[in-house]
């Protein structure tokens, strides 16, 4: 057995650290969750009040004499009310109309996919490990599905810190160079797999364009 799952044994290493880390997020969550929620609850009364405070100083503005002062801080004014208003405006456009709830549910889908991730990866390691895959091809499955059942987790937990400070679009683009590659990783793995499952059920695997592929079997 153990010579069978050696060549990806560091892949269900990593959906193993994954499934950790998925038990240990959701206990982080559980004991900080009104902590959570109320920091983010903060940041958007925060950007509440500073659109206010910029209402204000156009307000003001449009009422001073100087017109050299007046086209300065109306500029500066313009830029901090397009930020504050790009924030609010995102508001409308979340799942929960709720950008503290958009963030906290960000973050639990960070344990989902730990978890789900973690036992699927296993799964489809241990159908790679029993294939006629040569040890190469193997270790190289075990790579792409680890990273992948890593990378792509995290990617939600730190989308769901950036929802509230920069909104739910902004944050979800701040993010792509982790979620492509991560899932990139998954359905090249997974498609891989499924082609190498489906060669064998063919029984053609000893056909001499797959042998860089496949351990020669000694079947006819």
């Amino acid at each position: 057995m153990n010579n069978i799952i050696e060549p990806v044994r560091h892949g269900l290493i990593m959906a193993v650290i994954a499934l950790i880390c998925g038990a240990l997020w959701a206990a982080y969550m559980a004991t900080h969750h009104e902590q959570l929620h109320s920091a983010f609850e903060a940041q958007v009364a925060q950007l509440e009040q500073g659109h206010k405070q910029v209402n204000t100083m156009n307000m003001d503005n449009m009422m001073m004499g100087d017109t050299a002062d007046h086209k300065h801080n109306s500029t500066d004014a313009g830029e901090s009310h397009h930020t504050a208003t790009t924030h609010l405006t995102d508001t409308q456009h979340s799942h929960s109309g709720s950008l503290p709830q958009d963030a906290m549910q960000r973050l639990l889908r960070g344990h989902i996919h730990f978890m789900g991730l973690g036992v699927l990866v296993a799964v489809l390691l241990l159908a790679t490990a029993f294939t006629s895959l040569k040890t190469c091809w193997k270790k190289l499955l075990g790579w792409t599905f680890g990273l992948g059942a890593l990378a792509y987790p995290p990617a939600w937990i730190i989308m769901g810190f950036r929802t509230v400070e920069m909104g739910p679009q902004a944050a979800e683009a701040s993010i792509i160079w982790l979620f492509g590659p991560a899932i990139a990783l998954l359905l090249a793995s997974m498609g891989a797999l499924l082609a190498i499952l489906l060669i064998e059920s063919l029984g053609i695997q000893n056909k001499t364009l797959l042998l860089p592929f496949f351990q020669k079997s000694s079947k006819p």
